[in-house]
C-alpha cells in the first residue's frame, strides 16, 4: 500500500506540477475568474469511458482541476486509477501564448520527442502523451490549447487499461467547447 501511495504522490505531482507551469503573470486566481470549470467539461461518465471501470469525483479544491477516481482498485492494481482534466483560460492571447510555451517545455512535447504524438483535429493544437500497450495506456495524456485556453486531460494508472481512443475523443469535445 505503502508503494500505491507514493506513485499516486508522483502522479498528483506531475499534474499540480504542470500547472505550475502557468506563467508568473497569469496565477491560478485567474484561471479561476475567467471562470475555468472543468467539472462542468469532465463528467463521470467521460471518466468511466476512458478508464473502462466505475468512477467517482475526487475532491479538489481548484475549480480549474477536475479529477475523477475509480470506485475501486482493479485487482493486483498499485491503486485506483485517476483521470483528470486541468484548464487554463486566459486573459488574452499573449497570456496564452506564454502559458502554453512554459506547458510544452515541462511536457515535452516535442514532435518526435518519445511516447508523443501530435494531434490533429483537437483545438489549435494538440498532443498525445503515452505509450500503447495492446492498444490500452496506463500514465498517458492529451494536452491541448484553443483560442486563450489549454487543456490537460491526463489518465493516472500504472497498468495498461484506458482506452486511447476514448481519451482523444473527450479531449477534442473539450477543446471544442472552449474559447
Amino acid at each position: 500500500m505503502q508503494k500505491a501511495t507514493r506513485v499516486a504522490g508522483v502522479l498528483a505531482a506531475v499534474v499540480l506540477g504542470s500547472l505550475a507551469g502557468r506563467g508568473v503573470n497569469e496565477p491560478v486566481r485567474a484561471a479561476q475568474s475567467a471562470g475555468a470549470n472543468a467539472c462542468a467539461m469532465l463528467s463521470a461518465e467521460d471518466a468511466q469511458k476512458i478508464m473502462g471501470a466505475p468512477m467517482q469525483l475526487k475532491k479538489v479544491s481548484n475549480p480549474s482541476v477536475c479529477m475523477y477516481e475509480e470506485v475501486t482498485a482493479r485487482p493486483n492494481a498499485m491503486g485506483k486509477g485517476t483521470v483528470s482534466l486541468a484548464v487554463n483560460k486566459r486573459s488574452s492571447k499573449a497570456a496564452e501564448d506564454a502559458g502554453w510555451a512554459q506547458l510544452k517545455e515541462v511536457r515535452h512535447l516535442k514532435a518526435g520527442e518519445k511516447n508523443v504524438q501530435v494531434l490533429g483535429g483537437i483545438g489549435d493544437e494538440a498532443y498525445f502523451t503515452g505509450n500503447a500497450v495492446k492498444g490500452k495506456v496506463g500514465v498517458s495524456g492529451v494536452i491541448g490549447r484553443k483560442g486563450n485556453s489549454d487543456l490537460m486531460l491526463d489518465v493516472m494508472v500504472m497498468e495498461y487499461v484506458a482506452s486511447p481512443e476514448a481519451l482523444k475523443s473527450v479531449a477534442k469535445r473539450i477543446a471544442d467547447g472552449l474559447n
